[in-house]
């Protein structure tokens, strides 16, 4: 006679360990839920903001900036409980040997740079990204260099040679290619950080600086074809700087990195001119 319920499998009891690393990693994804809800809401009822609406205030590059940091701390904050039933969230690193391969997104705050005769120009802060590498010789010593591109608008101010002042407003386009040295204080997964670099790097204000050249081409898909080329003003610079940071090891193959940065560049015209940046980096390691 066959029963008219189905026979299910036995399944043992949890025991006490993996009771509690169910329950640490849930309040670890609950505190990043919190946390992340914090980050993209108004601050007043909660609720989250309509972008983009008619009176409302739009998200402006540092706070698009802010809101990645924040994700990086709230998944941050939320790994120590996750891997508490791990071996614990601070642990021994194992950097030595390998290569980061890692992408910088950077925020540059703004800033003036004051030219010849009174003449200045006001650039805005802005979004920049790039991508790097570098090889890390133990622990702490890591040697490597990075690309990084950004592009932000400026407002200048002219001064004629009759005193006439007039403003206009561009964007202004930069590509920095540098080499770059990082000092780990700590062997562990998580440490705080120095690092210098020195580099060179390429500006485009986008003005006419010479007439317009055409030219026309034959091809095997359009035919007969003519552009236009002008040819705008740049400038090429060396630079360099230091930051100070931290550094998280997730595992063995992801990590994060913050850090505060201050890079000089000298000028032709206005002399050297002081930036400040803020910059996230994450972080791909390859054995």
């Amino acid at each position: 006679m066959k029963l008219p319920w189905k026979r299910t499998k036995f399944k043992p009891p949890m025991n006490i360990e993996n009771r509690i690393s169910n329950i640490e990693l849930r309040i670890g994804i609950l505190s990043v839920l919190i946390r992340l809800k914090s980050c993209f809401t108004d601050g007043h009822n909660g609720s989250f903001p309509k972008y983009p609406r008619q009176g409302d205030e739009q998200m402006t590059p540092a706070k698009k900036f802010m809101a990645i940091a924040c994700l990086m701390a709230a998944v941050g904050f939320a790994m120590p409980i996750t891997a508490g039933a791990a071996g614990g969230a601070i642990r021994r690193a194992d950097r030595e040997g390998t290569w980061d391969f890692y992408v910088p997104i950077t925020y540059t705050e703004a800033t003036t740079i004051d030219g010849p005769g009174g003449s200045s120009a006001e650039i805005n802060d802005d979004i920049g990204v790039g991508f790097g590498a570098g090889y890390n010789f133990n622990n702490r010593l890591q040697l490597g260099g990075w690309f990084n591109w950004n592009s932000r608008t400026y407002d200048a101010t002219v001064v004629r040679s009759d005193g006439e002042r007039f403003q206009y407003g561009n964007e202004m386009e930069t590509t920095t290619i540098a080499l770059n040295g990082t000092y780990y204080f700590m062997d562990k997964n998580f440490t705080p950080f120095i690092s210098a670099m020195v580099g060179y790097t390429w500006g485009d204000i986008n003005i006419h600086n010479g007439p317009t050249e055409g030219y026309c081409w034959y091809d095997p898909w359009s035919g007969y074809s003519c552009s236009d080329n002008v040819s705008t003003q740049t400038q090429s610079d060396w630079t360099y700087g230091g930051g100070l940071g931290v550094r998280y090891d997730f595992s063995q193959y992801f990590s994060i990195q913050g850090s505060y940065n201050k890079s000089w560049t000298d000028f032709d015209t206005s002399g050297t001119t002081d930036f400040d940046i803020w910059r996230i980096d994450f972080i791909i390691r390859l054995f």
